[in-house]
C-alpha cells in the first residue's frame, strides 16, 4: 500500500510480548479520557467511516481504498443483496462503493455491481487486483477492470468514461405544476441527494387560470435566477407566495424545511433579523456610555502620556501626531491610531513618517528637534485648516518620501488595526481608480531623485516676446523669486503615437532663487523639503533638440531680478496656442516629477508644434518694444537680433 487513503491509521498486526515497567507512578489509565475518533456509521454501506473517511469493516478491519483530489472515496466490498428485487441466488455481491461528504455533513454515496459471490467462498479473483489499483491510485483501471467483470457476468455496471461524478450538492429550480382542480402552479423545486437515497421538496408558489399566465411568471424567476442569483429569485417567488401559500406570521421563516440548509434568506428571516439587531442595538445603547463619556476615557487614558489627541475627540477612534525618541540616537515622527477595545482597554497603532538623527554634534542635534517639531506643528496646521483626511494626506506622502510607506502597498490603508479609519488614503483612492485630491502640503522631500528631469512643459514664440516683456510695467508689485527649472517629457498620443517633445516649467515656491548654489556647497540633505510645486507646460516642438535651442533662446531673454522665466513662461505660452495656466502639482504629480523622464499623453487636436512665425501676429498688437535705456549695459531686447532657429 503506497497512496492508499491511510492517513490517520495506526495499525500493527506484529506480536510483542508484554513488559512491565514499575515507573513509582500511582496512577490508573482509565482515570484519562483520550479523544475518540468520529465515526459515521450508514447503514447502507458495509463499513463504518473513521475521520478521513478511512474505511473500516464490520470486522473493524481496514479496506483498501483510494481518496481522489475531489474528496470521493473509492472501494470495493462484498455485501449481501438478498434484500433487494430481481436478485437470486447468490445473495452475496462484490459491489464498488463511492462516498462523498458535502459541506453540510451530508453522507453521499452510490454503488454498482461487479460480480456475484458464493457465500462463504475465498476472495474472488479480481478483488486482490481492483484493491492494489485503488492502493496505488490506479483508479481508472480499477473501474475499467471492475466494468469488465461485471460484463461477463451480465451485471450492469455503467461504462467508466460516462459514470458521472458524485453530486454532494443542492440544486434548486422552478417548474410549472398542476393542482388538485387541475389549474396551473408554479413550484420552486430543492432536490439533493442523501445517503443513496435522492430527496426533492416542493413549494408551491401561487396558481393560474391560464398556463400562459403562469409561463410569465415562470420566465421571470428563471432569468432573475440567472441574472442576479438564487436569492433574488427565492425572494421574488416568497413575495408571490405571500398571496396565499406562505403566512407572513408563519413559525418558520424558511421556505424549505426539509433537507441540508439552504444557502439564501428568505425575506421574513431577513426581517426577523433586522427586528433583532435593532432590538439589541436599543438595549445596548440603554446600557452603553454616551458619546461624551466615551471621549472623556480617551482623555483620561492619556491623561499622563507624551500624546496629544486630535481635537475634538472622537468617541470611536482617535489620532495624534508626535515626535517620540525611537533610541537615543533617533527621533521619529509618528502618525497614532488610538481607539478602546471591547475589554475596555486603550489600542493603538503607530506610522512612522520621518526620523532625525541625533548622532551629532549638540547645536546640531537641537537643530534636528526644531525640525521635527516644525514638521509635526505643519501636520497640526493642516488639521485645523483643512480637516483629518487632508492632513492624514500629508502624512501619507511624508511617509512614501521618506522610505516608510510603500507607495504601491497593496493594501492601501494607513493603519491596518482598530476600527475603520475616519479618513481614505490617497492609495485607496488610487487603488479605487480615482483621483486623488490635491494634498496641500504633501511632501518634503524631493532629493531622493535627479532634479535635473522635471515634468513636462511648453515652449512660446521669440518675436513677440519684446511686447510681452514690455508689458512688464515699473508700477507693478516686484514678484517673488522663487527656485524653477525647466524640463522636457516625450508626448505620445493615447494610442502610443509619438507626437514629439513638450517643454515644461516647474517652480516650487518654497526654495530660494539659489538653490542650485545651495545645493553646489552644501550637498542635499533632509533639512529642505519642498512641499509645494507648480507647473506650466510651455511649448511643444519635434524633438528634444528643438526643444533645448528653444530653451537657450528663452533664457538669453531672461533678466535677474527683473524678468524671471516664470513670469515669461504663462505669456509664451499662449502664443503657441496652449492655456498658459500654472497647475498646482498634487502627490502623484510630484512623484511622477521625481521619478524621472515620464512619458505625457495627449490627444492629437492638442498638439500645438511650435510656429517660429507666431510672434509676428503678436507684433500687430505690440506698440513698443522692451528697452532698459541708453546707459544700461544689457542691451535692449526689442533691437537685438533674433536666433535664426526661430526667426525672432
Amino acid at each position: 500500500m503506497t497512496e492508499g487513503n491511510t492517513k490517520g491509521m495506526t495499525q500493527d498486526n506484529t506480536q510483542r510480548e508484554h513488559t512491565d515497567f514499575d515507573f513509582g507512578w500511582d496512577w490508573d489509565t482509565e482515570d484519562f479520557d483520550a479523544p475518540q475518533p468520529r465515526i459515521t456509521d450508514d447503514p447502507a454501506l458495509p463499513v463504518t467511516l473513521e475521520e478521513n473517511l478511512i474505511p473500516i469493516d464490520r470486522n473493524g478491519v481496514y479496506v483498501p481504498n483510494h481518496l481522489d483530489d475531489r474528496g470521493t472515496l473509492h472501494f470495493f466490498a462484498a455485501v449481501d443483496v438478498s434484500d433487494q428485487p430481481n436478485f437470486d441466488d447468490p445473495v452475496m455481491h462484490l459491489r464498488y462503493f463511492r462516498v462523498a461528504q458535502a459541506d453540510d455533513g451530508r453522507l453521499v454515496h452510490d454503488s454498482h455491481p461487479v460480480m456475484p459471490l458464493e457465500r462463504g467462498g475465498a476472495s474472488p479473483f479480481p478483488l486482490p487486483a481492483l484493491q492494489i489499483m485503488l492502493e496505488d491510485g490506479d483508479l481508472d483501471n480499477a473501474q475499467e477492470l471492475a466494468h469488465l467483470t461485471a460484463q461477463s457476468h451480465g451485471l450492469n455496471f455503467p461504462d467508466p468514461a460516462a459514470l458521472p461524478e458524485l453530486d454532494t450538492g443542492v440544486d434548486y429550480r422552478f417548474v410549472g405544476g398542476s393542482s388538485d382542480d387541475g389549474s396551473p402552479t408554479l413550484e420552486a423545486v430543492k432536490a439533493w441527494r442523501e445517503g443513496n437515497q435522492n430527496h426533492e421538496a416542493r413549494l408551491t408558489i401561487a396558481s393560474y387560470g391560464m398556463s400562459e399566465e403562469l409561463a410569465v411568471d415562470l420566465r421571470e424567476l428563471n432569468e432573475l435566477h440567472e441574472t442576479q442569483g438564487l436569492e433574488a429569485a427565492m425572494n421574488l417567488a416568497e413575495r408571490l407566495a405571500a398571496g396565499g401559500y406562505l403566512e407572513s406570521t408563519r413559525d418558520d421563516p424558511r421556505l424549505f424545511t426539509d433537507g441540508p440548509p439552504d444557502p439564501f434568506m428568505t425575506n421574513l428571516e431577513r426581517e426577523r433579523a433586522e427586528a433583532a439587531i435593532t432590538r439589541e442595538h436599543q438595549e445596548d445603547n440603554a446600557q452603553t456610555l454616551a458619546p461624551e463619556a466615551h471621549a472623556e476615557q480617551f482623555r483620561e487614558k492619556l491623561a499622563n502620556s507624551q500624546y496629544r489627541l486630535l481635537e475634538p475627540v472622537d468617541p470611536t477612534v482617535n489620532y495624534s501626531f508626535e515626535v517620540v525618541a525611537a533610541d537615543p540616537w533617533t527621533l521619529e515622527l509618528v502618525a497614532d491610531k488610538w481607539w478602546i477595545g471591547e475589554d475596555g482597554r486603550i489600542g493603538n497603532q503607530a506610522q512612522t513618517l520621518q526620523t532625525y538623527s541625533m548622532e551629532s554634534y549638540e547645536w546640531e542635534r537641537e537643530t534636528e528637534r526644531e525640525i521635527a517639531s516644525m514638521d509635526r506643528e505643519d501636520l497640526y496646521r493642516t488639521y485645523q485648516e483643512s480637516g483629518l483626511e487632508a492632513a492624514m494626506h500629508q502624512a501619507e506622502a511624508l511617509a512614501v518620501a521618506n522610505d516608510e510607506l510603500d507607495p504601491n502597498r497593496a493594501d492601501g490603508r494607513l493603519f491596518q488595526q482598530g476600527p475603520p479609519d475616519r479618513f481614505n488614503t490617497l492609495r485607496e483612492a488610487e487603488l479605487a481608480g480615482l483621483d486623488a485630491a490635491p494634498i496641500g502640503e504633501s511632501i518634503r522631500d524631493i532629493t531622493h531623485d535627479d532634479t535635473d528631469e522635471l515634468p513636462p512643459v511648453s515652449t512660446p514664440e521669440p518675436d513677440s516676446w519684446d511686447t510681452l516683456i514690455a508689458a512688464q510695467t515699473d508700477d507693478e508689485a516686484e514678484p517673488e523669486r522663487h527656485y524653477w527649472e525647466m524640463h522636457y517629457r516625450p508626448v505620445e498620443t493615447p494610442e502610443g503615437e509619438r507626437l514629439g517633445t513638450a517643454l515644461f516649467v516647474t517652480e516650487f515656491p518654497q526654495l530660494p532663487p539659489d538653490f542650485d548654489d545651495y545645493v553646489e556647497e552644501n550637498g542635499m540633505d533632509d533639512s529642505i523639503y519642498p512641499t509645494e510645486a507648480r507647473t506650466l507646460e510651455m511649448a511643444h516642438f519635434a524633438s528634444d533638440d528643438d526643444a533645448r535651442k528653444f530653451e537657450k533662446e528663452f533664457r538669453s531673454y531672461l533678466v535677474p531680478e527683473l524678468l524671471d522665466g516664470p513670469e515669461l513662461a504663462p505669456e509664451v505660452a499662449k502664443l503657441d496656442g496652449l492655456p498658459g495656466e500654472w497647475e498646482e502639482m498634487n502627490y502623484k504629480q510630484i512623484v511622477d516629477y521625481m521619478s524621472g523622464n515620464r512619458t505625457v499623453v495627449r490627444e492629437a487636436n492638442d498638439w500645438h508644434l511650435h510656429d517660429p512665425n507666431a510672434e509676428r501676429e503678436a507684433q500687430i498688437t505690440a506698440k513698443s518694444g522692451f528697452s532698459l535705456g541708453e546707459d544700461d549695459e544689457t542691451p535692449s531686447l526689442a533691437d537685438e537680433p533674433a536666433a535664426h532657429e526661430f526667426d525672432l
